[in-house]
């Protein structure tokens, strides 16, 4: 049977409208914005609603008690200092231009030795579950490992905030970096996923406890890990990571 044009022109248009959409989907990144929780503006919003949010968000900061925030935790507060900083990667991860401006939290604390009884992911030999293939899904709520280099890495969300610290607790000093990942919540394995938040090089003496703290803006999974300074580069000296 013959077509008119019109039937023709038709068919074409939905053929092609229908390989847009495959192509749109295969673009996507995979870092891309999921749905924020309230309070943060939706993905897209204008650059003066992101500001306006970022802006509040540090205030709040500027106006916590730190140290009482420590004693939450069984910790005694060193030092905290809120720092500006432009980062693409958690800008992207809610959808908020690349060049906002927000501020992440940098605390150095004197927290006791967690009781390994109470460590979750740790087993024999000082390895974290995440040494070896998983068989669950990873957990909700705070979540502890040991690490190769002697110390406790956790990753955990309270007052609205992600955090990711760790405790040295060997000898001398050691130097490297905190940076938490994100990952599906579906995830069986703290793996290194998008970078959500990176924090500065720095220096530990034993017993110290530092971490890292940023705006929780989605719901996820997030996998926190210690990068030991090497001759070369880093190492990556272990993980913990949970659904927050």
């Amino acid at each position: 049977m013959r077509r008119n044009l019109g039937q023709r022109l038709a068919a074409g248009l939905a053929v092609a409208a229908l390989a847009a959409a495959a192509a749109v989907g295969t673009v996507a990144p995979a870092g891309a914005a999921a749905d924020n929780l309230p309070g943060v503006p939706a993905p897209g919003s204008s650059d003066a609603t992101w500001q306006e949010w970022a802006q509040q968000e540090r205030a709040e900061a500027e106006a916590t008690d730190w140290a009482a925030d420590a004693r939450t935790r069984g910790c005694t507060l060193v030092e905290a200092t809120v720092v500006d900083e432009v980062d693409p990667a958690y800008n992207a991860a809610m959808g908020a231009p690349a060049d906002l401006v927000t501020h992440r939290v940098d605390m150095v604390e004197d927290c006791p030795e967690t009781p390994a009884g109470t460590l979750a992911g740790t087993l024999d030999g000082g390895l974290t579950r995440s040494d070896r293939v998983a068989t669950t899904a990873i957990g909700s709520g705070t979540q502890c490992a040991t690490t190769h280099g002697p110390g406790t890495i956790c990753v955990y969300s309270s007052s609205g905030r992600i955090y990711g610290s760790w405790r040295y607790s060997g000898d001398g000093s050691v130097s490297g970096f905190l940076r938490i990942y994100r990952i599906p919540t579906s995830s069986d394995d703290c793996y290194r996923g998008d970078t959500w938040l990176t924090g500065p090089s720095v220096t530990w003496s034993s017993g110290m406890t530092r971490s890292i703290s940023k705006t929780r803006t989605t719901y996820s999974g997030y996998s926190a890990h210690i990068w030991k300074k090497v001759t070369i580069g880093h190492t990556d000296w272990g993980r913990a990571c949970a659904k927050l």
